[in-house]
């Protein structure tokens, strides 16, 4: 089943990487020994780790223009959501995907000379202006450990135009439930749906951590309320 929010993909500038990694850092997010180096797109990466020992990873061009256009037209933003599954065949058996989808079982390099083997799939285009997808991860187990005196994620909120196609095919793809209000939920976090600006769609994240900080992005933000240690 697709059990829980895996990691989230956003496209910087690398002085936007290093401003938004100060944020991160100051809030407990903690920094990972976890480079990557996609040679091929141009593209490099960067991870932070929250409670649940999934991350946020940070992607940036290795000069301007050697990445994709269509996910560094606009930073910095969200351009990915990855989720968790722990019966990755049954799961990417998609209903109904959209043109492009795709699979990707490979070897990338770490920067540290090292490699990992990435096994993900997508219900549509990966070079696409908002992307989602689908990480294997046997028994359960995320990249990073759990970390529960780190921020938690509570919600992702996807504001724009594209609302609600991005909801009816989030709620067929994952085979989340719906709550009352027409969010769904994946593994305690809830992906919510706004009005907004863009003609596709923005992301918002908004975590619980022991202080508060708002990190702005393209259409959206990172948003850290303030723990209630009395609750």
């Amino acid at each position: 089943m697709i059990f829980g929010i895996d990691h989230v993909v956003f496209a910087a500038t690398p002085a936007q990487c290093a401003e938004i990694a100060a944020s991160l850092e100051q809030r407990g997010f903690v920094r990972e020994a976890f480079s990557l180096d996609f040679g091929d797109s141009g593209v490099g990466s960067e991870s932070w780790s929250f409670a649940s020992g999934a991350f946020l990873e940070l992607v940036s061009e290795h000069t301007p223009g050697s990445g994709p256009a269509v996910w560094f037209g606009e930073t910095p933003r969200v351009i990915g959501i990855g989720f968790a599954s722990d019966a990755f065949e049954q799961d990417i058996a998609w209903d109904s995907p959209d043109p492009g989808a795709w699979a990707m079982d490979e070897q990338h390099a770490m920067r540290d000379g090292s490699t990992l083997r990435i096994h993900a799939a997508g219900p549509h285009r990966h070079l696409s202006d908002l992307y989602a997808f689908v990480m294997d991860r046997p028994e359960g187990r995320l990249e990073f450990p759990a970390r529960p005196q780190t921020p938690v994620l509570d919600t992702i909120t996807l504001a724009g135009a594209a609302r609600q196609a991005w909801a009816t095919r989030l709620a067929r793809w994952l085979r989340a439930p719906a709550t009352a209000d027409g969010a769904l939920e994946v593994g305690g976090v809830r992906l919510a749906f706004a009005p907004g600006a863009s003609p596709n769609a923005r992301a918002s994240l908004s975590f619980t951590g022991a202080s508060a900080e708002t990190i702005p992005l393209v259409g959206g933000a990172i948003e850290i309320a303030a723990r209630d240690e009395a609750a």
